[in-house]
């Protein structure tokens, strides 16, 4: 009898924990809001610009992020892929190909912590971080070096 019980309380709180779990998970993927998506020129791989609405243990919250992954992966969220910035950016789309092997990162800040996560390279690509002036509008990446 008290074998039984043993093991339905195990059975129990292994069930209550995976609903927990994917509770979770979904809860995570609600604060993400895509803001754009560029595929390199050769197709080979993604950049996906996101903001994210919470406080959550990540990079940098209520911030911008960029994730790249090849364009093939069998991976569906992209959040899931390779962080290659995050930070505090007031611009949208901050990010251009430069060419199948470069991209250039052009955050205007929010303040004075504005990058939390920088990737130098991934996957072969170079990724510069170029500075942008706080008034300049930047619609077509145009930095001052």
């Amino acid at each position: 009898m008290k074998r039984k019980l043993l093991i339905c309380i195990i059975i129990a709180l292994v069930i209550v924990s995976f609903g927990l779990f994917a509770l979770i998970t979904m809860m995570d993927h609600t604060y993400w809001g895509l803001i754009s998506e560029t595929d390199s020129p050769d197709g080979k791989y993604t950049i996906y610009e996101y903001s994210y609405t919470s406080d959550g243990d990540r990079h940098a919250p209520y911030g911008t992020y960029l994730f790249i992954k090849p364009s093939y992966s069998h991976e569906k969220k992209p959040i899931n892929s390779h962080v290659i910035f995050a930070g505090y950016c007031s611009n949208k789309k901050i990010y251009k190909w430069l060419g199948n092997n470069q991209i250039d990162i052009a955050c205007q800040p929010r303040g004075n912590d504005s990058i939390r996560t920088q990737s130098v390279k991934a996957y072969g690509i170079k990724i510069n971080v170029v500075p942008v002036l706080a008034k300049t509008h930047n619609k077509n990446i145009k930095a001052t070096r």
